[in-house]
């Protein structure tokens, strides 16, 4: 691939003749200047891109390879391994995110290795997590205890070292080898408890109960994203059909016609809401919905022609 790379490169013989054109350059210059590119390999190479897929491109031009396998770089938001990451460690323990960042909270006064925190996690997988917190709690407790310095002793130090993070990183892509575990299995059991508990819910009112409970939870980013994307496809499915009848339409159809004769019209709809107006075959129930939702579209249209219509509103 960079052999094949190296024909691909700027052809200047325009520009050569260009600049010979304009006596920028000698006679003799542009006679025993390189173009850079030509012939048969510049040719095949230019049409070779041409042909590739936005896909393809990427991966020619971006991506590295490394034992049959191809790497794509991304950027290193995090300025630490993944095996220092709460999300990682609740994943594979098992437990909430909140006991996961307890126990990373001990084991980084361990200043621990990958090899260390995966001990550590299979340690707190075979004993409970109540257990493994106390136990590493007091064993961090103890280190501080022994390690504590001199606040003044500690400003003498003249060989303080910091590495900055790697500003990029590497993952696989196109490798079948990768764990097809489905990503909610992958989660810990209660959020997943949580997930089926709004697939198996029959009653819109429980739904919205289970809602509300779940705004106060403040997930992460990627499982907020997985639950509001089930609760409303479970809110969709729970919601009965809404029909509109024929006087609720013709109430619509006299909105979009009122030319700006919005306020007292929407005083009679309100009468008749109320029952202080007596409509035959009146709107019921979820009706209404429509319709004040077309009376607000209608009222908000008619602000901003208003709003055009001033004198000292400068025109685009």
């Amino acid at each position: 691939m960079y052999a094949d790379a190296l024909l691909f490169v700027h052809d200047s013989r325009d520009q050569l003749r260009q600049a010979f054109d304009n006596s920028s350059i000698s006679r003799e210059d542009y006679l025993t200047a390189d173009p850079a590119a030509y012939g048969e390999g510049w040719e095949g190479m230019a049409q070779h891109i041409h042909d590739m897929s936005n896909l393809e491109r990427i991966i020619f031009e971006d991506c590295e390879v490394s034992d049959d396998k191809v790497l794509a770089p991304h950027p290193n938001l995090k300025p630490y391994p993944h095996w220092l990451c709460p999300e990682y460690i609740a994943r594979k323990i098992g437990c909430d995110l909140h006991d996961a960042a307890n126990l990373l909270d001990c084991w980084v006064m361990l200043d621990p290795t990958q090899k260390m925190v995966e001990t550590f996690i299979s340690w707190a997988k075979a004993r409970s997590i109540e257990s493994s917190l106390a136990y590493f709690e007091k064993l961090a407790l103890a280190l501080a205890e022994v390690e504590n310095i001199d606040p003044e002793d500690a400003t003498e130090s003249e060989d303080v070292q910091y590495q900055a993070p790697d500003e990029y990183r590497y993952h696989v892509i196109g490798d079948d080898a990768e764990d097809e575990t489905p990503w909610l299995k992958r989660q810990c059991p209660w959020y997943q408890a949580l997930v089926q508990s709004v697939r198996n819910c029959t009653d819109l009112d429980q739904l919205l109960a289970l809602g509300k409970a779940t705004y106060n939870l403040k997930l992460l980013h990627g499982m907020a994203g997985v639950f509001w994307t089930e609760y409303n496809i479970r809110k969709k499915a729970l919601t009965p059909e809404l029909h509109i009848g024929p006087v609720a339409q013709v109430f619509i159809n006299k909105i979009a016609g009122s030319n700006g004769n919005l306020a007292s019209l929407g005083a009679w709809l309100y009468k008749v809401q109320q029952g202080r107006i007596r409509v035959h075959n009146a709107p019921k129930g979820q009706e209404w919905t429509p319709i004040w939702a077309a009376y607000a579209e209608a009222k908000s249209q008619h602000n901003r022609e208003e709003y055009a219509a001033r004198p000292d509103v400068p025109s685009c």
